[in-house]
């Protein structure tokens, strides 16, 4: 009995795709054994990131390609064939689209623990989860509109119905599209970092605890949480206080009477100052004589401390501290007073 010539396409076909498996086998193995080797003697780590996060898709995609040669050959069965030449294509491109979406991240993450963490950024944690969902939305989105062009549908139509909608979308979310615009600005700008101290022209003061897309969120010294829409974080003048260091100049004002030894009160703020704790020894305290009052010698102690938490605590046991020490040695902090001199004509 002979053999037809559809039954003899069918086993070429089939044995295609069974030698086109055996092909992706083989270069998975051949990738994981050889490939490595080779790459673990570079100096850079990305060769090795990006050969782990290829073998998959790529494997995949070999196997797709045995099937669709294996259909083609099939030309007794044009109707079957070329349904299933379809559902291989969809595949392809997918598996395509897989491919792109694994070697983006691979890039990304190999960024962010290299290049990023050299300069000391959070990318890792901030940027790198919303920079790889975005990228699949464009890359799957792209896979789709191929896969509908392939199908005949009317990818301009689409298109433009899809660019009205997104307009309708843009003004009916336009504080909320503000606010993640101006969150991609300071994720890339980073005029702060998590745990950084900041006060916002608004009066905002305290620990930045979370970067998010939408909002900043800031802890502030009475551990109060603020919710600030990153809009108006864009729109604000920041001051840093841990940047380049965390390092704070206190400025505490001090007034003693008329009269007194200036060299001794000098002395008495500047010991008082280097007793305190987070007190640093470099910069030195420094005393300056900045004005005479109506009623009292203004001076000014300067003073650096290790970090802007401490501040307030700082500035508490330092003015304590000078109580005492003027009280010891006799330095007299005067009342607000008015002298009036009357005279008799």
């Amino acid at each position: 009995m002979a053999i037809s010539t559809a039954t003899w396409e069918i086993v070429w076909g089939v044995g295609l795709i069974i030698l086109s498996i055996a092909l992706a086998k083989l270069f998975v193995y051949i990738i994981s054994r050889y490939a490595a080797l080779v790459a673990k003697k570079t100096a850079t780590v990305l060769d090795d990131m990006v050969i782990e996060a290829v073998k998959k898709p790529l494997y995949y995609l070999i196997i797709l390609v045995g099937a669709d040669v294996a259909v083609q050959s099939v030309t007794s069965l044009s109707e079957i064939t070329s349904k299933l030449d379809s559902i291989i294509y969809v595949g392809e491109v997918l598996a395509g689209a897989y491919f792109v979406s694994k070697t983006v991240r691979v890039f990304a993450r190999w960024y962010a623990k290299n290049i990023a963490a050299k300069a000391k950024s959070r990318f890792d944690d901030e940027f790198l989860p919303l920079f790889n969902r975005t990228a699949d939305v464009f890359i799957y989105g792209s896979s789709i509109v191929i896969i509908l062009d392939f199908f005949g549908y009317n990818i301009t139509a689409i298109v433009a119905g899809l660019g009205i909608a997104g307009l309708a979308f843009a003004l009916a979310a336009q504080e909320t599209l503000s606010n993640m615009i101006s969150g991609f600005v300071i994720m890339a700008d980073r005029p702060f970092r998590v745990n950084d101290i900041i006060e916002l022209s608004a009066g905002e003061y305290g620990e930045v605890s979370e970067i998010g897309l939408r909002s900043t969120k800031i802890l502030t010294m009475d551990l109060t949480m603020i919710v600030v829409p990153n809009s108006q974080i864009g729109s604000s003048q920041i001051t840093n206080y841990s940047y380049p260091d965390n390092r704070l100049r206190l400025k505490i004002p001090v007034g003693v009477a008329y009269g007194t030894d200036l060299k001794t009160a000098t002395k008495a703020l500047k010991e008082v100052a280097r007793k305190q704790r987070h007190v640093l020894e470099r910069p030195a305290p420094r005393v300056h004589l900045t004005s005479f009052s109506d009623f009292s010698l203004s001076l000014v102690l300067y003073v650096w401390i290790d970090s802007h938490k401490d501040r307030f605590e700082v500035i508490n046991r330092i003015n304590r501290a000078i109580d005492e020490r003027f009280k010891k040695d006799g330095i007299e902090i005067p009342f607000p007073i008015q002298t009036v001199r009357i005279q008799n004509k």
